[in-house]
């Protein structure tokens, strides 16, 4: 592999000058070890968010661009539906979008991870493909699905050079260096006639909120929606509509094909030096609930992203029992950060003896994991790494993030 290559410019409006946001030293690149083989070390990253003096494009400057190929070839899939509000979610997204779609499409997800949406759209298509890179997938999962698995990166060899009447990537665009070159490849799969469907994170989600823990390794990009505007423009698609999800938390964008626009670049909309900032004082707090919670016996709820984010935020901070996921797939993997090793178990009566606390850090399903926890006899403490409005509200346990 090349040295490491890192960011040294704006990829919305190709400024080189930007301002610090939040920066972790050394963060896991992966939600948990990699099985052994698949062939790749746990390995750890860095976060140096940025926003661009220009445009105001918030992005992690210190991504290694050259570790792409392995990193997601390698990577080990966290979308699994485990509970009956993520089938449902997945069930929502295929209405949402078959129903805006031409008849009896011939569908790909790239980067549609085990395929959960991929197969909720297979009654209604004629054909659907599924292409993602991850090593942990094979063929034989998919027999009898009705889903065509291309294990690789976009585009794929095997599609040759056929087109598609539904193009779908959610959760993927965050992911990728250059956003605008993976986006007009996806224009030139789509029928004319055609739409396609993007799914992110918001930035605006992350800005508003403070949500530190949605700062993670690998995304690369934070969009805000005048950000992906402009991509859309550039790339050769209209924007026909916008679906807020999770509160807000992502944007799903309905995508017609038309010419290639010239795009003016976003107006910026962010004081780096006041998030900058507030996002300090959010990881302060975060840092002093944890050490008042120091010598207690603590576990996690969730081996995803934002575990990643809180093991690299507070290595030393907690002692850090036991991870606790719904996956089938995870039990007895471990999680990882700086000088931590855990290991990840279906959530059962008999390993919540001794806890003390459990902190969500699948903090998008708190209400249903508190009220798992309970059931199985927990009378311990919950905390959320939520940090919205609903934080502590309800059903919702209280955030770890607000004091």
């Amino acid at each position: 592999m090349a040295g490491k290559q890192s960011f040294n410019r704006c990829m919305i409006c190709g400024s080189s000058e930007s301002s610090s946001l939040f920066d972790v030293a050394k963060v896991p690149i992966h939600p948990f070890c990699p099985p052994a083989a698949l062939g790749i070390k746990p390995g750890f990253g860095s976060l140096a968010i940025v926003s661009c003096d220009e445009c105001g494009h918030v992005y992690n400057s210190a991504f290694d661009t050259n570790q792409v190929d392995e990193l997601y070839a390698a990577t080990v899939l966290t979308n699994t539906p485990v509970s009956d509000s993520m089938v449902k979610g997945l069930k929502n997204t295929a209405d949402f979008i078959l129903s805006r779609a031409p008849a009896n499409p011939v569908v790909v997800d790239i980067g549609g991870g085990t395929g959960g949406l991929a197969r909720a759209m297979v009654d209604r298509a004629r054909e659907v493909h599924l292409v993602e890179p991850s090593r942990a997938l094979t063929s034989a999962q998919f027999e009898g699905t009705g889903v065509t698995l291309h294990q690789s990166m976009f585009p794929a060899q095997s599609l040759g050079d056929r087109k598609f009447d539904v193009i779908v990537s959610r959760q993927v665009i965050e992911h990728i260096p250059d956003p605008l070159s993976f986006l007009v490849a996806l224009r030139s799969r789509l029928n004319d006639n055609g739409m396609a469907y993007i799914e992110t994170p918001s930035m605006e989600y992350v800005q508003n909120n403070l949500s530190v823990v949605d700062f993670h390794y690998p995304h690369v990009h934070y969009y805000r929606l005048a950000a992906m505007e402009v991509l859309f423009a550039r790339s050769g698609f209209d924007l026909v509509e916008t679906l807020e999800i999770k509160d807000g938390h992502d944007v799903g964008f309905l995508l017609r094909a038309s010419a290639v626009q010239p795009a003016a670049k976003p107006v910026k909309n962010l004081t780096p030096g006041a998030l900058a900032g507030a996002l300090d004082e959010r990881r302060k707090i975060g840092g002093e609930r944890l050490a008042k919670l120091f010598g207690k016996k603590l576990a996690l709820y969730g081996a995803n992203a934002y575990s990643q984010a809180l093991l690299g935020l507070y290595p030393g901070a907690a002692d850090y029992a036991i991870m606790f996921d719904d996956t089938p797939m995870y039990e007895g993997q471990r999680a990882y950060g700086p000088g931590i090793d855990i290991e990840i178990f279906r959530p059962r009566s008999d390993l919540l003896t001794g806890i003390e606390a459990v902190i969500v850090t699948a903090y998008l399903h708190d209400v249903v994991i508190s009220k798992n926890l309970r059931n199985l006899g927990f009378k311990g403490a919950i905390y959320t790494v939520r940090v919205d409005k609903h934080a502590g509200q309800g059903d919702v346990p209280p955030s770890l993030f607000i004091s």
